[in-house]
Parts: C-alpha cells; sequence; structure tokens
C-alpha cells in the first residue's frame, strides 16, 4: 500500500513541474497588445481637407473630426470588423468608405470632391424636399450626417400597409444611434397615415409624385438605406426586414 501511495506522489510531483503556472492575478484572457489603431488622411485638392466627420461603425461606433492636415485616428479597438466613413454635406470621398478588421492601418486615405447625386446604390441620394404630416417643410439633406431609411408607401398597397403597424416601433429601436426614418406617401394622406399607425417619424406629401419619379421602380414598398454622408447602400423593392435592419446597423 506505502509503495502505490509513493508512486502516486511521484506522479503528481511530475505532472505538476510540467504545467505550467500562474501568476496571482494575471487576466485569463490576456490582450497581448492586441488592440488597434485605424488612422488616415482626408484630402482635397492635394492639401488636407478639415473639418470632415468621420464615422467608425459596425463593430464599434465613434466619430472624430479632421483638423486643418485632415487627419484622423480611431484607437484601442479590439480586432473585429468596422467600417470607416467620412461625412460632409455636398461633398464626396474616394472611396466612399474602408472596411478594416483584424490589423491597424495607417493607411486609410480618401479624397474629397464636389459630390454627383443620383438615385441608385453607391450614389449620394439626390436631395428633396417635402411636407410633412404636420404640414412641416422637410428635406432630405436635413438628415445628413445620420443614418437614413427612405420608403414609399400608397394607400392601395397591402404590403405598406403591413409594414406600417410595425414601422414606429422599428424606428424606436436605433433612433438613439442615430437613425432616421422618412416615409414617403405617394397616394393618400401623411396625416392620416401617421395617425393610423403612430408614426413619429416624418410622413411627406409626394402625390404628385415628385420625388417618386426621381426614385421609382416598378413596385413599392422600396426600402433605401442611406449611411452617413447619404450614400444610397441598399435599395430593394418589397420589404425583407432583416435585410434592411443588417445594413442599417453596419452604418451606426
Amino acid at each position: 500500500m506505502k509503495k502505490k501511495y509513493f508512486i502516486l506522489l511521484i506522479c503528481s510531483s511530475l505532472i505538476l513541474s510540467l504545467t505550467p503556472g500562474c501568476k496571482k492575478g494575471a487576466p485569463t484572457n490576456p490582450d497581448n497588445g492586441s488592440s488597434l489603431t485605424f488612422s488616415g488622411t482626408i484630402t482635397s485638392g492635394g492639401q488636407g481637407f478639415a473639418e470632415v466627420t468621420v464615422y467608425l461603425s459596425y463593430g464599434a461606433s465613434q466619430t472624430r473630426v479632421t483638423g486643418a492636415d485632415g487627419k484622423f485616428s480611431f484607437g484601442n479597438l479590439q480586432p473585429g470588423d468596422y467600417i470607416i466613413t467620412p461625412a460632409k454635406l455636398g461633398i464626396s470621398f474616394s472611396p466612399s468608405n474602408i472596411s478594416v478588421g483584424s490589423q491597424s492601418r495607417s493607411d486609410l486615405n480618401f479624397t474629397a470632391s464636389q459630390a454627383n447625386t443620383g438615385t441608385e446604390i453607391n450614389s449620394i441620394a439626390v436631395n428633396f424636399t417635402a411636407k410633412d404630416q404636420n404640414n412641416n417643410s422637410v428635406s432630405l439633406n436635413d438628415y445628413h450626417g445620420n443614418v437614413v431609411l427612405i420608403d414609399f408607401t400608397a394607400d392601395w398597397c397591402g404590403p405598406c400597409r403591413e409594414k406600417a403597424e410595425t414601422a414606429d416601433q422599428f424606428y424606436q429601436t436605433y433612433k438613439d444611434q442615430g437613425f432616421r426614418y422618412i416615409l414617403i406617401v405617394i397616394e393618400g394622406n401623411p396625416k392620416v397615415w401617421a395617425d393610423t399607425y403612430g408614426l413619429s417619424f416624418p410622413v411627406l406629401d409626394d402625390n404628385n409624385r415628385v420625388i417618386y419619379n426621381q426614385y421609382k421602380r416598378s413596385n413599392i414598398p422600396l426600402p433605401h438605406v442611406l449611411d452617413r454622408n447619404g450614400t444610397i447602400r441598399y435599395k430593394k423593392e418589397g420589404w425583407i426586414k432583416s435585410e434592411v435592419e443588417a445594413e442599417i446597423e453596419k452604418y451606426l
């Protein structure tokens, strides 16, 4: 019996000697210097472009503003997926955004120029102005710097009415993160729509179809998701909530 105990004691000592020691207070998941920095410069005409708001989104939400040298930097970030989007009203950037991830980068450079607008994906959305349900004038440019969902609706559109029942709940989910919703009525009364479905965001009158004729395709709903510089990132007939939601979350 003593012999077996002695053998077990020797084996236990060997195992302990081969096992790495744990220092008191050492983290279970050490950082190992893995935090990331993303930096770059925005230029116009070869010079640094000041007062451009630069947004970090997707993996985290942060904002920087370029100084006279056009430089910006985001630091102390964990490895993950991020999108960097510069934004300034009336200005387009090349590239329009940059996706970054698991490695620090200092080459995130953008070139600014006067914006050319359009109504299709990757265009900066054409501005419009119309009266809302409270008879106030609302322009798309009023919401520059936010992630914006534009959609079209009409009295005869069954899917539009169904979607309207949960539209304000959808809006409330994201509004505090810089999200804005604009619903455009191409046939019907905006106040009736807002009152019927309890909509607290702008519901615009486009019964003359001035806006719709610029943005239209064959069918509605026709959701458009715009990033913080007003670039159209998503446009599709019909309403696939999971797709719309995923695209919004990328740019918040």
